[in-house]
């Protein structure tokens, strides 16, 4: 289950930048996102021959009349040459890493390109090669955090400083020429990640809350539809059973009419919290109706009729001022269902299996689960 992100709109700047700043990054999206599987393989490739134009560069350097003078030096540029190739057969074979693996890869990075540009000998040239930090400040830019991206904003200006500091000490370079080339690093290396960074994740923002359910943070129909298609794409590829559960808070009219729109609005947060707990990150949960919730989950035989089965007591089995009960249905497709054949359409057909089986038991008497088989 996706965890929603909250954060109001308005304010000045500074709210902006901490709103920024503080915002938990999605290093996911590359891989469970529908819209951004299609492009998985070109930026894997994309990377991996990044690294491997790292490695022949470090390699020419390590082997042309620039090599490092000392043999600590001639170690480091060797491990740096053999990482990168060995970076780049990663991107090529494994599949799209998740949050270790992609700030590994930008602290390898900055790591590589500072000692590349610190031991050239030619601070003429080195000023010049400040500008691959542009290059991995790309990378950060798309793949991780906000603070982590300022981290490399930090590391990259200092060590670019620290070439200018050298190259304007040498004297070997007309100190007008360097002040222009430092005023386009500065743009390029420090000012422009910072600018896109913000940029792109106000537009993920936007683009993520237009799938989603503002009161409860569950997903909306627009977006459970997107959700519910991947989950079942995944459990028939891997033979695993799916379930979609629909749960309906039962005489929830007469809780609006008791207590005010206020209270409901809580009660309705409060099941879609205790729902979202039960079913945990196995699920995708949709808030469907006023009411009214569809869930999705993916597993065992054996665990989705225990989890399918603790529903009714999970909701409603607590001493809360405001006391609520829930109706269940469940619709069950085996791995040996013939359903299974009828691809997405078959998404629809379970859906309405639950909701009956939902209408079944509100029809009992309500605080209660029906389930089938399809």
């Amino acid at each position: 289950m996706r965890t929603p992100v909250h954060l109001p709109t308005g304010g000045n700047s500074w709210d902006l930048l901490s709103k920024w700043f503080h915002e938990e990054h999605d290093y996911e999206w590359m891989k469970l996102h529908r819209s951004s599987r299609a492009i998985q393989p070109l930026c894997r490739a994309l990377l991996g021959i990044m690294s491997i134009i790292f490695g022949l560069t470090a390699l020419v350097k390590l082997v042309g009349p620039d090599a490092p003078p000392t043999t600590f030096g001639k170690y480091l540029g060797a491990i740096v040459v053999v990482s990168c190739f060995v970076i780049a057969g990663y991107w090529f074979t494994r599949p799209f890493p998740g949050r270790r693996g992609l700030i590994a890869f930008a602290i390898f990075a900055d790591i590589g390109l500072a000692g590349a540009v610190l031991m050239v000998s030619d601070r003429d040239s080195a000023t010049f090669g400040c500008i691959t930090f542009a290059v991995s400040g790309t990378y950060a830019t798309l793949f991780v955090s906000a603070k982590w991206l300022l981290s490399h904003v930090a590391w990259a200006t200092g060590v670019s400083i620290v070439v200018f500091v050298l190259a304007f000490t040498e004297g070997t370079v007309d100190h007008g020429t360097l002040l222009a080339r430092a005023l386009v690093l500065f743009a390029a290396v420090t000012l422009l990640p910072v600018f896109t960074h913000l940029t792109w994740r106000m537009m993920y923002r936007d683009a993520r809350e237009s799938d989603q359910d503002p009161l409860t943070g569950l997903f909306n129909r627009r977006g459970l539809d997107a959700a519910v298609s991947d989950l079942f794409d995944q459990a028939r590829d891997n033979a695993l059973c799916l379930a979609f559960i629909v749960v309906d808070i039962d005489k929830f009219k007469s809780v609006n009419d008791a207590y005010g729109h206020a209270e409901g609005d809580l009660v309705i947060k409060r099941t879609a919290n205790r729902l979202s707990t039960h079913l945990g990150q196995r699920a995708v949960i949709g808030r469907v109706g006023g009411e009214e919730y569809l869930a999705v989950i993916s597993g065992p035989a054996d665990v989705i009729t225990t989890v399918t089965g603790g529903i009714v007591q999970s909701i409603s089995d607590h001493p809360d001022q405001i006391r609520t009960t829930v109706s269940v249905g469940v619709a069950i497709m085996p791995t040996e269902s013939k359903a299974w054949t009828g691809g997405t359409s078959a998404i629809s057909v379970a859906s309405n299996a639950a909701d009956s089986m939902m209408y079944q038991a509100k029809a009992a008497g309500g605080n209660g689960f029906r389930t089938t088989n399809i």
